[in-house]
């Protein structure tokens, strides 16, 4: 791939002329809720800059401090021991109700929670939760540094819209699921700047265990991170709708959202696969209309493989997006040509040919870290939008969700797999009980001898 890497100077005399003509504002003019820019003293995906996580949290206890809207806690510590953080976004009101909408958030992903006859009344007290997934893989820097703008733009919002989101929505935001690898990634990028090797690889992995594969623990929950993640999605909020935003090489699209490339995975509810298409057609809608270009829908990948941050939630009857951004060098910015850009091997076999999946081709240019942030804000306030609007279709249809699987099992096999107490290996069976358990698979131990299927 040819790309050319630039710094550029900024036009200081201009700049110190505008500054010059700016009035300064007031105590009482001045918002109490720091700007991410003014926090960074850089704009959120400027060139050649990225916010360490040790910034990155400290906005956002900062901001949790700041806002009603927002209750930053850390739930935990990283696996070299750096705070893990969420942050729940939302109106006043619910967040002080904290307590109850996640008991209302458990009644939907559990009907049997229900009092017979009383859907329409848990329909009503629960909200769309949402959560979001950012920079599991810590080369992808783009979503911990849109993170910050992201909260900000909800907890300083006064427009309609905004009250609309967070008086039917809760956000769970995950700044970075690893947090230890984006240290390591930000410090060797800032290291190298001026380099040949300017925003090239690490020579060495970007998390102590896992390295990149960070993102096939899902099922096996070996590293911290995960199990962090997991307790919230599983055995807290149980959200409706998950998002996991990701970066992607950055030889064709510039972004990919659902739905996922054919076919489609048979093991889950018709509904899943509906509820990523209106997510997925919304989102290319949105960002057709702010002029983003480079939009691809069903191409390249798809939702087969039940071990990632995606596919798990899916099984668990929650509506999770996968999306994808073109990388640049971590935060250089590249240049390219069209001549340079390919389709891909799954579901767009020319670049230069709009087709369905992919409508309106990028025709190449500049390409920076600051796209990948407003291609991913876009994206997500796409998603807030629409989890607002459609709260009642998005909270029946999980509702619906687990109604069926319940009578799937009482109708017949599989209803439950046994495990004997006598193992070859008792430790390793106990270790597949527990992980299956911290993802609210339910264990029980028979308290007398029984026959079941011979």
């Amino acid at each position: 791939m040819n790309t050319l890497r630039i710094r550029m100077a900024g036009p200081a005399i201009a700049l110190l002329l505008l500054l010059g003509a700016v009035p300064a504002a007031s105590a009482q003019q001045a918002d109490p809720i720091s700007s991410p820019a003014e926090f960074l003293g850089h704009e959120v995906g400027a060139d050649f800059k990225l916010a360490s996580w040790k910034q990155i949290v400290g906005y956002f206890k900062q901001l949790g401090e700041a806002s009603d809207r927002i209750h930053t806690r850390e739930i935990g510590r990283s696996t070299e021991d750096r705070p893990f953080l969420l942050v729940e976004i939302s109106s006043a009101a619910n967040l002080r109700d904290r307590k109850r909408l996640i008991a209302a958030s458990r009644r939907i992903a559990d009907p049997r929670r229900i009092p017979e006859g009383a859907d329409q009344q848990a329909l009503g007290e629960a909200r769309t939760v949402i959560g979001l997934a950012c920079s599991m893989h810590a080369t992808e820097v783009g979503a911990s540094q849109m993170s910050m703008e992201l909260a900000w733009r909800l907890a300083t919002g006064r427009d309609p819209e905004t009250q609309k989101i967070l008086d039917h929505c809760v956000i769970l935001l995950f700044p970075s699921h690893n947090p230890d690898g984006l240290d390591m990634v930000r410090d060797w990028y800032l290291n190298s700047l001026g380099t040949p090797w300017e925003g090239g690889r690490m020579p060495w992995i970007y998390q102590k265990y896992a390295g990149h594969d960070n993102n096939r623990d899902w099922f096996m929950l070996n590293l911290k991170e995960t199990r962090l993640v997991t307790r919230i999605l599983y055995r807290e909020w149980a959200p409706t709708i998950y998002c996991d935003i990701h970066q992607m090489g950055n030889l064709g699209a510039r972004f990919f959202v659902p739905p996922y490339f054919d076919p489609i995975n048979p093991n889950l509810d018709p509904v899943i696969n509906q509820g990523l298409q209106l997510i997925g057609g919304h989102m290319s809608a949105e960002l057709f209309a702010a002029g983003k270009r480079g939009v691809v829908t069903g191409a390249i990948y798809d939702n087969w493989w039940a071990g990632y941050n995606t596919i798990v939630p899916q099984h668990h009857n929650i509506f999770a997006v996968l999306t994808e951004a073109a990388s640049v060098n971590r935060a250089s910015p590249i240049f390219q040509r069209k001549g340079q850009l390919t389709g891909a091997r799954r579901g767009i076999p020319r670049y230069d040919e709009p087709t369905v999946k992919f409508p309106d081709p990028w025709p190449g240019g500049w390409w920076r870290l600051r796209d990948i942030v407003d291609y991913e804000l876009i994206a997500c306030r796409s998603l807030f939008v629409l989890g607002a609007k459609y709260r009642n279709w998005f909270l029946a249809q999980q509702l619906a969700m687990g109604r069926q699987q319940i009578a799937l099992g009482q109708r017949g096999a599989p209803f439950a797999w046994l495990v004997p107490l006598r193992q070859r290996d008792p430790g390793r069976a106990h270790q597949m009980l527990a992980a299956l358990h911290a993802t609210a698979i339910e264990i029980h131990q028979a308290r007398a001898p029984f026959t079941a299927d011979g």
